[in-house]
């Protein structure tokens, strides 16, 4: 699991299998502060790097077999498409056969971010928008989408998996409609 972007977040903490070989990947400011609050260890490393360093890969092939699961979670919309690009030919060249798990903003949400209640107040600003994942399979021929759902047409079986708020907010995210919601995608791709 590879997890790019962490920032602060305890989805080792909160998922961890026991089994798995866990790399939280942020820049080298981010890594700093997480240090306050989480440590390495024998099945978790810290990485401080840009998502688009290739030494990170190196790193990571270098001290795990796979299989490779990798989570840019809100990372890649803050991306320029060169960079986006440059980041998915990194994974694929490096770990081929790779899950990558992502989530894609679409047009309404990437024009809406200067209105938006929480976007609008931080100065890191979405450069990127992707529509659906039909863009990557484009970019890395051989790429395979395993699923893609709209945030706010989750399958039922799926929503109801969910913890009560969570069902209950994607129920009221539904209902508004707003283009923001209905741009942001989930999406599970297999790299060739």
């Amino acid at each position: 699991m590879v997890e790019i972007g962490t920032g602060l977040n305890s989805r080792h903490e909160r998922v961890d299998n026991g089994r798995a070989r866990w790399y939280e990947l942020d820049l080298p400011e981010v890594i700093d502060l997480r240090r306050n609050s989480f440590a390495d260890s024998p099945r978790r490393t810290m990485i401080a790097a840009s998502a688009t360093d290739r030494a990170w890969a190196a790193e990571v092939a270098s001290h795990a077999t796979g299989p490779y699961l990798f989570v840019p979670e809100a990372v890649l919309p803050y991306l320029h498409e060169p960079d986006v690009r440059r980041v998915i030919d990194l994974l694929a060249g490096h770990f081929p056969g790779a899950l990558l798990a992502r989530d894609t903003v679409g047009p309404g949400f990437f024009d809406a971010q200067e209105q938006h209640d929480a976007l609008s107040k931080v100065e890191a600003r979405m450069n990127w928008y992707c529509p659906g994942p039909a863009q990557l399979v484009d970019w890395r021929p051989g790429a395979h989408v395993l699923a893609s759902h709209i945030l706010t047409s989750l399958p039922e079986e799926s929503v109801a998996q969910l913890p009560v708020p969570w069902q209950q907010m994607v129920s009221a995210m539904a209902a508004q409609r707003l283009p923001q919601a209905e741009g942001y995608r989930l999406n599970f791709l297999r790299l060739p």
